[in-house]
């Protein structure tokens, strides 16, 4: 049943992943890669919101857990995608752009899974 979670989320995270990306393109006009910076950032914050949800407060089964974190989280996150535009603007000579990418996005996602966890733990004692 696994598998069943994480290829029929995968796909939808995929797929949310793509008209998230046209969107924020279409907001956002900037060497920067927004869209990818801004999925990834999301993605920190929902695995962490997901993680607390699923394992201490809602005790969601492993195999839905699976299917939401590496299946829909997997297929909505891009590493592959930033290291890609990370090297493209360094081959470009966007050192800016190319470095303050580099240290942000993992920044910012470690900061923002943090406070997906904070968030969801805060929000379910509220309950």
């Amino acid at each position: 049943m696994s598998f069943f979670y994480i290829g029929v989320l995968g796909m939808l995270g995929v797929f949310c992943r793509y008209f998230s990306g046209y969107l924020i393109n279409k907001i956002f006009s900037s060497p920067f890669p927004m869209s990818t910076f801004l999925i990834n950032v999301i993605g920190s914050f929902l695995i962490g919101f997901i993680y607390v949800l699923g394992v201490e407060k809602l005790q969601i089964s492993h195999e839905l857990r699976l299917g939401i974190m590496v299946g829909f989280l997997g297929g909505f996150t891009t590493f592959s995608s930033y290291t890609l535009e990370a090297v493209k603007l360094l081959e470009e000579g966007k050192l800016s752009y190319a470095f303050s990418y580099l240290f942000l996005s993992p920044f910012v996602g470690i900061i923002l899974t943090f406070l997906g966890i904070l968030f969801a733990r805060k929000l379910i004692i509220l309950n």
